[in-house]
């Protein structure tokens, strides 16, 4: 069995100024070959809303596919992504519906992947509590790279790992967390998310809450978590 807690919801900024929430999620869990997608529509892009939502269609397409072969590289499941979400765009130009993209997929081979385009965290906690976290590839000054902008294979960032153990906690993040979270509390907010939300009845509602009651002072980003476990 696999567990998710996981929302978004709209930063202070777009709420003042009557603009959707840019973030979106998706979540397979499934105790064969799980997926989780994170990502983060580009602030300055009129349809990045769409771009967004598009992203994380796109990457269960590609993963659907990738996941029944065990020679599929992580270099194999970007290239079945990228082309998936410019069909899932269908007319939307891509440079107005830009989007970073975070992805964890597992296989049905024993294998998963860590794939991220632009800012936000994709982070581990192992059963003893210790934490790992996947880096990011940036281009500094401010900018990142996304579906919709300029950028190669090589400005993804990608690793094989083993899939989800008993006990792993899986955390993703955009940057409207990210940015704010110490990375010697990220094992305390996984088994927060475990221990305090995963017990509810309604965790993802209880989240947003808890996202939209930031406490960092002056927070204007969208905001979404994702969390996935094996208990």
């Amino acid at each position: 069995m696999v567990r998710v807690v996981a929302s978004s919801v709209r930063g202070p900024a777009h709420a003042l100024d009557g603009v959707p929430c840019q973030d979106a999620w998706l979540a397979v869990p499934d105790s064969r070959a799980s997926l989780a997608v994170v990502c983060d529509g580009m602030g300055s892009r009129s349809r990045s809303r769409e771009g967004a939502r598009a992203a994380t269609l796109a990457a269960r397409d590609a993963w659907r596919l990738w996941k029944r072969s065990p020679a599929g590289s992580a270099e194999d499941l970007v290239r079945l992504l990228e082309p998936a979400w410019r069909l899932r765009l269908r007319d939307v130009p891509r440079d107005e519906a830009a989007t970073t993209c975070i992805v964890y997929a597992e296989d049905d081979h024993g294998r998963a992947v860590y794939a991220q385009l632009g800012d936000g965290l994709l982070a581990r906690r192992n059963a003893h509590g210790d934490v790992k976290t996947h880096p990011s590839k940036t281009d500094g000054f401010d900018l990142t790279h996304a579906l919709g902008t300029p950028h190669t294979l090589a400005d993804w960032s990608l690793a094989i790992a083993a899939p989800l153990a008993q006990g792993e906690i899986l955390v993703l993040a955009t940057d409207g967390v990210s940015e704010d979270l110490e990375p010697r509390r990220l094992g305390d907010l996984a088994r927060w998310a475990v221990d305090e939300l995963g017990p509810l009845r309604r965790p993802g509602v209880a989240l947003a809450r808890e996202l939209r009651n930031w406490p960092v002072p002056h927070h204007r980003d969208d905001k979404t978590l994702l969390v996935m476990w094996k208990p």
